[in-house]
């Protein structure tokens, strides 16, 4: 093997070999021109720095072959920028794509992998082929002549020059600003990189910095009666396929025939990632003040301090995030899914767990349940009587299945519809005094208009990823002796919320007293007040929902469907 390969290194050489490394190594760059709306000199600027830099390293040692050696880990974010492309046409390898690595189980990802296998195939084959001309031509122990080296060491020192006197006068239209751990890849992807590692280990500390934490949470002694809630936390599901918010399909049956129901019109997640939305709905923290999440605890230890029996039963698996940490807070808490089983559970498999504690209760009950939605695979969410849909069977992702993956993706909404039904029919079975709220911890792009996005956890959303099913539903039990909260409710349903008025809300309506109860936010409270939704972007800072490099497809989505500016 290695004669054909010391062949090919004599006949291209390594001044063709040199520029070559250089030219493989620009490709996520060119893509980024293209995509990221920078001004020109900010699009100079990304193409000029790389390439005077490489120059610079490629030239500071004669050995051909070496330097490049030290340099291949640049090809792993390569690749993974290119497999980005490929799903978001857009956006460099953000921090919380980092973290999915860490808290995404191996069904997940071998179910996303084997639909995209093209783009992946194709990006791992132009880095393999490189690294192995890279060793190739390390032994054959080939040199650059002095005169070589010296001049390209000279352009890249210019063109590194060149590049930071455009900083000044270039810019980046999101955030106004530009610099070089933001803007210039691959600088903006290794910064990436490093705040995820910072930010793992703040959520492995969590434990001790919130171990001392309490809610001085309590409850009127008066209003102790077995009542029972329930917190429902979709995955991936998105308004607009809901039958109930005007989908043309009827994908919500038993949920638009349901009078016990309030729909919430306006709703939308303060982050398109599940381990920062999910967290956010389980605690008190939110997009404007996030940071507090690392000192604090969760919804179900606020529940337990007031006298609730709680419970945390997922059908996803433990995934070393706060998700898991906060779950971990409950009396009892029970995984249907482990990280390396690639077995589907239909949330079906929940049910019964849900009916066994409902029935047993003795005392007040808080339940959390995570359910797996409409998470990718869709056609792995539900069971075969529910294909109402069809047809509904895809290999790739690509344009020409859009009809198939919209089809099994409704589907898998008709099986939400299912479950949330079986469980208000059980909580209406107990005859006790009783509540469910339900919301999707983001949304999902599925090709819907020219620009063919797919998924979710970009690090600009779209008005798709943002925008989700928010409900809350109170048994004739509840609604009779807590008639004003219900009224209140209801008063609020077409007003603008999101995703961190969960906790307040639920503690209002089990009539729980903590001061971190902020009774603004509170959908069942007088006190609440319409707020400007914010979005916790990829370094988790607050930015106002509309400013998130939202595009015309989007914006024309916000004003069709009347989504406040709030």
């Amino acid at each position: 093997m290695l004669k054909p390969l010391n062949r090919i290194v004599q006949k291209l050489g390594v001044k063709t070999l040199y520029y070559l490394f250089i030219a493989v190594n620009l490709i996520p760059s060119l893509f980024l021109v293209f995509t990221e709306p920078y001004n020109m000199p900010g699009k100079v600027a990304l193409l000029l720095f790389p390439i005077g830099v490489l120059l610079i390293l490629l030239s500071l040692l004669k050995r051909a072959g070496l330097v490049k050696l030290f340099l291949l880990p640049l090809f792993f974010f390569h690749a993974f920028q290119l497999v980005v492309f490929s799903l978001f046409k857009e956006d460099v390898v953000a921090v919380d794509m980092f973290l999915n690595l860490t808290t995404t189980n191996a069904s997940e990802a071998n179910e996303l992998l084997s639909s995209i296998l093209a783009p992946t195939i194709l990006a791992c084959l132009i880095y393999i082929v490189t690294i192995i001309l890279v060793i190739a031509e390390f032994r054959a122990r080939k040199y650059y002549t002095k005169s070589f080296l010296k001049t390209n060491l000279i352009v890249g020192f210019i063109l590194t020059v060149v590049s930071f006197t455009l900083f000044p006068v270039s810019k980046d239209y999101n955030t106004e600003e530009f610099d070089l751990h933001t803007n210039i890849y691959p600088i903006n992807v290794l910064y990436n990189m490093g705040f995820a590692i910072n930010k793992m280990g703040k959520i492995i500390d969590y434990s001790k910095t919130s171990g001392n934490f309490s809610f001085q949470a309590s409850r009127d002694a008066s209003k102790s009666e077995n009542d029972i809630y329930i917190l429902v936390v979709g995955e991936t599901s998105r308004a607009d396929n809901w039958g109930i918010y005007g989908y043309e399909r009827q994908t919500t049956p038993n949920l638009s025939n349901d009078s016990n129901l309030i729909v919430f019109r306006d709703a939308l997640t303060q982050s398109n990632t599940t381990h920062k939305s999910v967290s956010i709905i389980l605690s008190p923290a939110s997009a404007q003040n996030y940071d507090q999440i690392y000192s604090q605890k969760g919804i179900l230890a606020a529940f337990d301090e007031a006298g609730f029996e709680t419970i945390f039963l997922s059908n996803q698996a433990r995934n070393s995030s706060f998700i898991e940490y906060f779950g971990d807070q409950a009396h009892h808490t029970e995984y249907y899914r482990d990280n390396e089983s690639t077995k589907n559970h239909y949330d079906e498999v929940l049910l019964e767990r849900i009916k066994y504690y409902v029935d047993a209760a003795n005392k007040p009950t808080f339940i959390v349940v995570h359910t797996y939605g409409s998470h990718f695979n869709y056609g792995e969410r539900y069971p075969s009587e529910f294909a109402k849909f069809q047809p509904d069977h895809f290999s790739a992702i690509e344009v020409a299945n859009r009809d198939r993956m919209v089809n099994a993706y409704d589907n898998s909404i008709l099986y939400t519809d299912h479950i949330l039904h079986e469980i208000t029919t059980i909580l209406n079975q107990s005859n006790k005094s009783s509540a469910m709220l339900y919301l999707s911890d983001h949304g999902e792009d599925i090709m819907d208009d020219r620009r063919n996005r797919f998924l979710h956890a970009s690090p600009n959303p779209t008005y798709y990823q943002l925008r989700i099913p928010f409900i809350v539903w109170f048994s004739p039990k509840y609604q009779n002796t807590h008639t004003q909260k219900v009224e209140l409710v209801k008063a609020n349903k077409n007003k603008p919320v999101s995703s961190n008025m969960v906790f307040p809300t639920l503690l209002d309506i089990a009539n729980i007293e903590t001061p971190f109860l902020e009774k603004d936010l509170s959908l069942a409270n007088s006190a609440f007040t319409l707020q400007e939704r914010m979005y916790l972007d990829d370094h988790d800072d607050p930015i106002h929902y509309t400013k998130t490099n939202l595009k015309e497809e989007d914006k024309a989505m916000l004003l069709k469907r009347r989504i406040s500016k709030y």
